[in-house]
């Protein structure tokens, strides 16, 4: 029996298609492969093992500065998107989105944000997490793994978040040099297994740093590793309107199921074809795969 050169991978073919979780030397492996079809192949596989031929995507409005729009469009998620000065701010905003939101999941906030109002305390944590909770929010937007310490500190604030009522859904990266972002994955694996919170994780930075910019390789790789090394969270998402449809279609043949940030409002100047919705399922079907719309709980669009 030969042996597989130095550089292959695909002696892990089997067990990415087991949906076997792979360790730091098999995920350093796929980093350091320079065959980008064999890293496909083994993200690919543990996409289908998890979820065989069907993708997902969340149509989000996204509220910013005000005036905020007079409907949320056709979002199956409401998403408050800023930074709040004070825990009544961000009730004050909780309370006008929920208005805003009606039947539809409304999500906010950084968790690095609600644990600077908190004084970085854990057991404040749990009731400002109670007070909004209380006042109609559902879960926090992001969990950004990169701000809020070591994986100790992550799981301790995750868990003070669920005691209040809020769910910790989607787990983030804001800033990573591709060099610490295998860290980062197997900080969302270690959260999910010590807490069971989280429905998805976007593990590609939200911003590049300057001094140590990504390149697409490197994006495809993350999105292949955190699939591979993270079988026990549901989806692996690729955000929509940050990384564009290019990459986002690109990233579904590497692992990711699930495309994020779609947006609710529907141009009818542009022409059907050019919609949000046509124009995301167009791309999730050209990748060989089944769109299916969510809600921000991560169900099944109604």
């Amino acid at each position: 029996m030969t042996t597989p050169p130095v550089m292959s991978i695909e002696d892990l073919e089997a067990r990415a298609a087991a949906g076997d979780p792979f360790s730091r030397a098999d995920a350093e492996r796929v980093l350091a492969c320079p065959d980008l079809v064999q890293v496909g192949v083994l993200g690919e596989a543990a996409r289908r093992k998890r979820h065989g031929d069907r993708i997902t995507y969340g149509r989000v409005c996204v509220l910013t500065s005000e005036p905020w729009p007079a409907s949320p469009g056709r979002a199956g998620e409401v998403r408050l998107s800023l930074a709040p000065g004070s825990t009544d701010d961000a009730r004050a905003r909780v309370r006008s989105a929920r208005a805003l939101a009606g039947a539809v999941p409304l999500t906010g906030f950084s968790m690095a944000d609600l644990l600077e109002l908190a004084g970085h305390d854990h057991l404040a944590l749990v009731e400002v997490a109670r007070a909004l909770a209380a006042d109609g929010l559902e879960s926090v937007s992001e969990l950004p793994l990169d701000r809020l310490g070591d994986t100790e500190n992550v799981v301790e604030v995750v868990r003070a978040a669920v005691r209040g009522g809020l769910g910790v859904w989607r787990a983030t990266v804001d800033r990573a040099a591709p060099a610490e972002r295998l860290a980062l994955i197997e900080r969302a694996r270690d959260v999910q297994q010590q807490t069971s919170a989280l429905r998805a994780f976007a593990p590609l930075p939200r911003q590049d740093p300057r001094e140590e910019p990504s390149t697409g390789y490197d994006d495809v790789r993350t999105i292949a590793v955190a699939r591979l090394v993270c079988p026990s969270i549901p989806s692996i998402q690729a955000d929509w309107q940050l990384y564009g449809p290019k990459l986002a279609q690109v990233a579904l043949a590497y692992g990711a199921d699930d495309l994020d940030a779609v947006s609710a409002v529907d141009d009818e100047a542009a022409g059907r074809r050019r919609m949000p919705a046509e124009d995301v399922e167009r791309q999730i079907r050209a990748a060989f795969a089944t769109p299916a719309a969510r809600n921000g709980r991560f169900e099944p669009a109604s």
